[in-house]
């Protein structure tokens, strides 16, 4: 081509670029596009969720009827009406109005409500920018003070059952479109149900509908309840479609048990940033500093816990791991609760995506949660607090017998243990505390209960056992497994540690230790192992 053309060419695209960006500017620009909005209710509060294609430039008024939200420079799409009723707590209906200076003006119209909150959130993962109105419309409840106190009464234990992600927060995702945060919702409150047939228990729920609860809020629901267990309900997902079965962590201050603990514990941990909660609520500058201050032995009651829960979650259900594992959740930051996180099942596996939606499994899941509950204070239930003078918001009745699941419940519960040396004068032994040292250990390795303990020590369950520290243990000890003759027993399908143990009259750890198993080993059926005649 000649010189001269290519010359003429180019002139003439560059005229013709000129032309259409002068076209554009006329015109004009919306940079940002309000695509949809969302709402959901809670028992404290409204949240409006308006979705956005980018980061916004708005400003805000709030009266005591309306609240106005100016976006320049954005554009509605065109699938949004002019109006949209709401018609929930605080708030009526939405407006939406477009000017030709492509200012975008939202109207939120509110009804009787205490305060009102507007922020923010980045994009992160699958969601898109967004502008979150919070419509407070009453406080959160506290409990009540006790008026009746006739009788001789005693402090329920209140158990903690806190449903996973909500609202803005989907969670995981099953391939049939199953929501985890509509499953867990489900199984908290099955488990809520059959925890409160258990006399001397009562099970709170952090949330009971679908919308976001905050970490600093799901603690707090343990915090004024005075929480005696803090259970945190999730469904599993992983990349592998096969991976099932189910799993109990337990908080770790210093790392993971393993990379897919990490991995779990990082994605967990992201549901501030997804469900949204106001500037500054999910910045907790001091996290390092409570996590330094932790009590080891409000970690060593998680994983005394979290060991009998996992026993009896593996006489019903198929286990990912046959031990808990631990992870730096930031759900379970309690200082004095013993706390777990319990992954129920794989939504992202077909069969058990379809098993999580059953009522037959939540029934299963609940029992298994009721038992665990129970048999953990079983050896603690002659030391519940009881109290004369109940104080202001403890949640009392007539004093009962130790707590046993409910009738229907269907995973076995053993009845209390009376230790040999519970009834007259005891003679003891000093005992130095080790690392790692839990009361339960050391009530299973001398043959005694945790409830004699607390009694002997003049303790309380909740009372820090350090390293080092001197205890009394009683003197006198039944007679071991090691004094008793053994005989061989094959292994068969059902049979658990617990249950060949306690069919012996023998800890887990006696056990263990007649048969050099290591704690992580797995209880085969057809194994041959000892026991004590």
């Amino acid at each position: 081509m000649h010189p001269e053309n290519r010359k003429r060419i180019r002139k003439w695209l560059s005229g013709l670029a000129i032309l259409m960006l002068l076209l554009w500017a006329s015109q004009g620009f919306a940079a940002t596009e309000i695509s949809n909005v969302r709402h959901w209710a809670a028992p404290d509060h409204t949240r409006v969720v308006f979705d956005l294609s980018d980061a916004p430039e708005y400003s805000f008024k709030v009266t005591e009827e309306v609240i106005t939200l100016e976006f320049t420079n954005a554009s509605f799409r065109s699938t949004l009406s002019a109006e949209k009723k709401i018609n929930k707590p605080g708030v009526s209906r939405i407006v939406f109005t477009a000017t030709d200076d492509h200012t975008c003006k939202i109207e939120i119209y509110l009804k009787e409500h205490l305060t009102t909150e507007v922020f923010t959130l980045k994009k992160i993962l699958d969601k898109p920018d967004r502008v979150v109105v919070d419509v407070i419309v009453e406080e959160i409840e506290k409990p009540e003070p006790v008026k009746d106190q006739t009788q001789p009464l005693q402090k329920k234990r209140v158990i903690v059952i806190d449903p996973g992600h909500g609202g803005e927060d989907p969670g995981a995702i099953g391939k049939k479109g199953t929501y985890e945060k509509h499953v867990v919702l489900a199984l908290g409150r099955e488990i809520k149900k059959t925890i409160d047939k258990m006399p001397g228990y009562r099970a709170v729920l952090t949330r009971d509908g679908d919308y976001y609860v905050s970490f600093s809020r799901r603690l707090d629901v343990a915090r004024l309840n005075a929480a005696s267990l803090f259970i945190s309900v999730h469904a599993d997902a992983a990349k592998n479609r096969q991976a099932k079965g189910g799993s109990v962590y337990c908080l770790s201050t210093r790392g993971a048990t393993n990379e897919a603990a990490r991995l779990l514990a990082h994605n967990e941990n992201l549901s501030d940033i997804i469900g949204g909660v106001p500037n500054g609520e999910g910045k907790n500058q001091s996290d390092e500093i409570i996590l330094n201050m932790f009590q080891t032995n409000t970690i060593n009651l998680s994983k005394t816990y979290a060991t009998g829960l996992i026993d009896q979650l593996g006489r019903v259900h198929s286990l990912k791991y046959p031990v808990f594992q631990e992870a730096p959740f930031r759900v379970l930051k309690l200082l004095d609760t013993p706390a777990v996180l319990l992954e129920t099942a794989f939504l992202s596996n077909a069969q058990e995506e379809k098993l999580l939606k059953t009522v037959k499994f939540r029934k299963t899941i609940a029992s298994t949660v009721a038992a665990s509950v129970a048999n953990y204070f079983s050896d603690a239930s002659s030391v519940v607090a009881v109290s004369d003078k109940a104080k202001p918001g403890d949640d009392v009745e007539p004093q009962a017998e130790s707590p046993k699941p409910p009738a229907d419940t269907a995973v076995e519960v053993p009845p209390v243990k009376k230790p040999a040396d519970a009834a007259g004068p005891v003679r003891t032994n000093a005992y130095r505390v080790k690392r790692g040292d839990t009361l339960k250990k050391i009530a299973e390795k001398n043959e005694t209960s945790i409830a004699m303990l607390l009694k002997l020590n003049h303790m309380k369950i909740n009372d820090p056992l350090l390293s080092g520290r001197k205890i009394l243990i009683p003197a006198t000890r039944p007679e071991s497994a090691g004094e008793r003759p053994l005989k061989k027993y094959t292994v068969k399908k059902g049979d658990t540690l617990f249950s060949l143990a306690k069919s012996s009259s023998i800890t887990v750890d006696e056990l263990r230790r007649l048969n050099h198993m290591k704690d992580t080993d797995v209880l085969v059926s057809g194994r041959i192992i000892r026991l004590p005649q």
